[in-house]
């Protein structure tokens, strides 16, 4: 029977397996980001070192969205994604193993080549399950379990001691188990390639602003995940208090997302990117005088995930509005560079803010990402020229280019 003409009982056991590894996937890995930061921090490196070495995860995310791509046309899916989770687990059980910064570099770097790849093979496999009628049902409940898989995983950070292996081996159980509801579920090879070709030039002529807020928003995503639980440790928190203070950041982002998205429909989009970022900037500002031990801190940490995190998708949009409908899925893969490419330069420049200023370095950087895009935005909307707004694409802050085939419909009789 064709996936398409199935029945919803049978579409959704057909998905099922997938969302249920990529959860124990996203849970393994936020547990596993912020512990880092923790526990780097109590093994006394350097902020800036702290910064590189949790940098390296976003380098090897670049050049897994590059490589792995390939390697799924050679070896198949299955294989790909089985592979990938024993060697991010095998890292995670290795960090505590070797506290020193240059085995985590690797390790960090293994683990991000590791979470591209599988990204890309769970994208994959829900768009060969996807039809125009499911499509948008698939991708709102991708995004849902990326974020709050990540959420959860924050939380777990409360179940034990940072300097204690219990909680790496936790990370490395749940990444580990990711691979058994894929490897004993019969599912078909994916049969459409993922696209690596792209010319990032060319896509910062033709959508500039797009472009710049794609960037912006993989350097404040990848900052709040690589080192906000060091600025919470820094200031006092307890793990269990990190955890919050990290997911709070991520349901804000769930919340705001397709609000956001549909004021972006409804007005400029060049305006809801501005005010988006103006928004950001104001809440990390206010968040560098609060006092550090209340409730106001938490608060304008979800403020600001609410509006950072979503200005991925927001950004992504602004780009298809002036891409050619057919080459909106290759210019996926360029998007997914230059995110990636923001990704490894934001926890690098928030760490030497923090070694300059203190921890409220960290929110100064928050702040400082997003004021260029605020000015450019200004000078954007006050221009002549508007371009005709496709509709609002949702995606998740952390995808591969195979998630813009997802939003795309396709030919269901092709």
């Amino acid at each position: 029977m064709n996936y398409q003409t199935s029945s919803d009982r049978g579409f959704v056991t057909s998905v099922l397996p997938l969302f249920v590894g990529l959860a124990l996937l996203m849970v393994g890995n936020g547990l596993l980001g912020s512990l880092l930061g923790i526990r780097a921090d109590l093994e006394g490196f350097p902020t800036v070192v702290i910064g590189v070495v949790m940098a390296m995860y976003y380098v090897g995310f670049l050049v897994g969205s590059l490589t792995i791509p390939r390697w799924l046309a050679s070896v198949g899916h299955i294989r790909v994604f089985a592979g990938l989770s024993s060697l991010a687990a095998a890292t995670a059980l290795s960090y505590s193993l070797l506290a020193v910064p240059p085995a985590w570099g690797v390790f960090r770097f293994v683990a991000g080549l590791c979470m591209s790849g599988l990204y890309v093979t769970v994208e994959s496999w829900l768009n060969e399950r996807a039809s125009n009628e499911t499509r948008g049902r698939l991708l709102s409940v991708y995004m849902l379990v990326v974020t709050f898989g990540l959420g959860f995983g924050q939380i777990l950070l409360g179940i034990g001691e940072p300097l204690d292996p219990t909680l790496f081996i936790v990370a490395g159980i749940l990444i580990s188990l990711a691979v058994v509801p894929i490897a004993l579920t019969r599912i078909a090879e994916p049969r459409q390639r993922i696209p690596v070709k792209f010319s990032v030039g060319t896509l910062a002529r033709t959508a500039p602003l797009g472009v710049l807020a794609v960037a912006i928003s993989g350097a404040a995503g990848s900052s709040i995940l690589a080192l906000g639980a060091v600025y919470a440790t820094k200031i006092g928190m307890e793990p269990g208090l990190v955890g919050v203070f990290m997911a709070a950041s991520l349901v804000g982002a769930a919340a705001t997302q397709y609000p956001l998205g549909h004021l972006s429909d409804l007005f400029p989009r060049r305006r809801v990117i501005m005010l988006v970022a103006a928004g950001a900037v104001v809440s990390a500002v206010v968040a560098t005088v609060v006092d550090p031990d209340g409730p106001w801190l938490f608060v304008l940490a979800a403020v600001y995930g609410s509006l950072a995190f979503p200005m991925y998708s927001l950004a992504v949009s602004q780009v298809n509005d002036l891409i050619p409908e057919h080459q909106l899925v290759t210019a996926a893969a360029g998007i997914v560079f230059v995110y990636g490419l923001g990704s490894v330069v934001g926890p690098l420049v928030v760490s030497v803010l923090m070694t300059v200023f203190g921890p409220v370095g960290y929110f100064w950087g928050l702040a400082a990402f997003f004021l260029p895009l605020v000015v450019y935005a200004f000078v954007r909307v006050v221009s002549k020229t508007r371009p005709i707004q496709r509709r609002f694409i949702s995606l998740p802050f952390r995808s591969s280019s195979a998630a813009a085939m997802l939003a795309e419909p396709v030919d269901d009789e092709s």
